[in-house]
């Protein structure tokens, strides 16, 4: 019997990575992958109605209470470093427009 070991090391993904997998192809169109501290995770669950008027409901307050000083970006990818792009149901975000 043969008493070596076999070392494996996880690779975690950069954002640059990710988006060139999503750019190649290599996810389903229909897949709801997100890229959280390097590791590939996929969402299985859809959002039920429920979820989805709460978060239209915050959406909409939200965006009243930042009016101008932030943006509120919702169900959309953001960068949050080298290794995590999530997309969450809303952001809140400084307003990069230009006056």
């Amino acid at each position: 019997m043969n008493d070596m070991a076999i070392e494996y090391a996880l690779h975690r993904f950069t954002v640059d990575e990710y988006h060139r997998m999503g750019e190649a192809g290599v996810f389903a169109p229909d897949s709801h992958i997100e890229l959280i501290d390097g590791e590939l995770v996929e969402r299985l669950v859809s959002m039920n109605p429920r979820h989805a008027s709460v978060v239209a409901g915050l959406y909409e307050r939200l965006h009243d209470a930042v009016a101008g000083s932030a943006q509120v970006r919702g169900q959309l990818p953001i960068t949050l470093g080298t290794f995590s792009e999530p997309e969450p149901d809303f952001a809140i975000v400084r307003n990069l427009r230009s006056s």
